[in-house]
């Protein structure tokens, strides 16, 4: 699959196996140090999930603001897949600072993110995003992506009226399947 296609002319995003394994390993390692959740001892990312299916929504964006000081998140992710970034992007690369982190909750009810568009979010339309999960995703806890086509009519007829995420955008998503990916898959999206 020729993934630059894929991305700009195609579904908009694909899935992909993570290339150096050992850097991702370190990331997800480096996350589980500074986010400094644990019971006891122990420090994986399982017993990281279980305290923070536990927790307030208050205790989590405090436990959150411990990833401020993940500064070099977005390069160990770049570095985790180079061969990918540099066939979407060249070696000339601006990358954010502190890279947008999102915690789903385990459990019920829990694994829904309010529904956004990165375009509408600021980011460049030249820019390309890197999903990836710490662990393997096994229930709802997932992301979903719409295909580009698609989801640009929905937010065009959006847009005319006046709108962003209005009822068209909510309605197409709430049908919509979690991607499962195992720890070591990601998904790039334009």
């Amino acid at each position: 699959m020729d993934l630059y296609k894929e991305l700009v002319h195609g579904k908009g995003y694909a899935v992909f196996s993570i290339e150096n394994m050992q850097i991702f390993e370190k990331l997800r390692d480096s996350f589980i140090a500074k986010i400094n959740i644990s019971n006891g001892s122990e420090k994986n990312i399982d017993v990281v999930r279980k305290a923070i299916a536990k927790m307030s929504k208050a205790e989590i964006n405090k436990s959150m603001i411990n990833l401020l000081t993940f500064t070099n998140l977005s390069e160990m992710m770049i570095n985790s897949c180079p061969k990918l970034v540099e066939t979407l992007c060249g070696k000339e690369l601006f990358i954010q600072r502190r890279a947008h982190t999102i915690i789903n909750v385990p459990g019920e009810g829990q694994a829904k993110q309010w529904t956004h568009y990165e375009m509408i979010s600021g980011i460049s339309p030249y820019s390309y995003v890197i999903w990836a999960p710490l662990h393997d995703l096994e229930d709802h806890g997932g992301v979903y992506y719409i295909d580009q086509k698609e989801s640009s009519e929905i937010m065009k007829k959006e847009e005319a009226s006046g709108l962003v995420n209005g009822p068209m955008v909510l309605n197409m998503m709430q049908h919509q399947k979690p991607t499962r990916l195992k720890f070591g898959q990601a998904i790039p999206i334009t």
